[in-house]
């Protein structure tokens, strides 16, 4: 009785074996590729008050999910949030307006970064994280 048991066993195995479908060829949803790469952008208009001489404002676009990080880098003793804000909402509304997007919203509460180059200038990042919507 054992025997027989084995044998079945074996033969269901080996049936498994045989005509089991490759991975591949499972799902031909799977074989699609995304395209996630990220633009990085610099406005032509920066929006930046006259006064501020080392303001930059750099957007890196995610097409697929229609998201942005747009982000202000300044140097530290001349930082405004203030200025900051200003300059970004001015460069995400005519970024709405080049890509043909209706509306925006905020992903995360924006973010202020302080660091040093490899010169030892003090410098402010204000990064906003945006989600935009046809």
């Amino acid at each position: 009785m054992k025997k027989i048991i084995a044998v079945i066993l074996t033969l269901c195995v080996a049936a498994g074996f045989a005509f089991a479908q490759s991975e591949a060829s499972a799902l031909p949803e799977d074989e699609l590729q995304v395209d996630l790469t990220k633009k990085i952008i610099t406005p032509k208009n920066q929006h930046l008050d006259p006064e501020d001489k080392t303001g930059k404002v750099v957007i890196e676009y995610t097409p697929m999910v229609d998201e942005v990080r747009i982000s202000y880098t300044c140097m530290y003793n001349l930082y405004e949030q203030g200025k900051a804000m200003n300059a970004i909402l001015g460069c995400l509304e005519d970024f709405t307006k080049d890509n043909n997007y209706y509306h925006y919203k905020y992903m995360e509460k924006d973010r202020e970064r302080y660091y040093k180059d490899n010169r030892g200038i003090k410098w402010t990042e204000y990064t906003a994280h945006v989600k935009f919507t046809r």
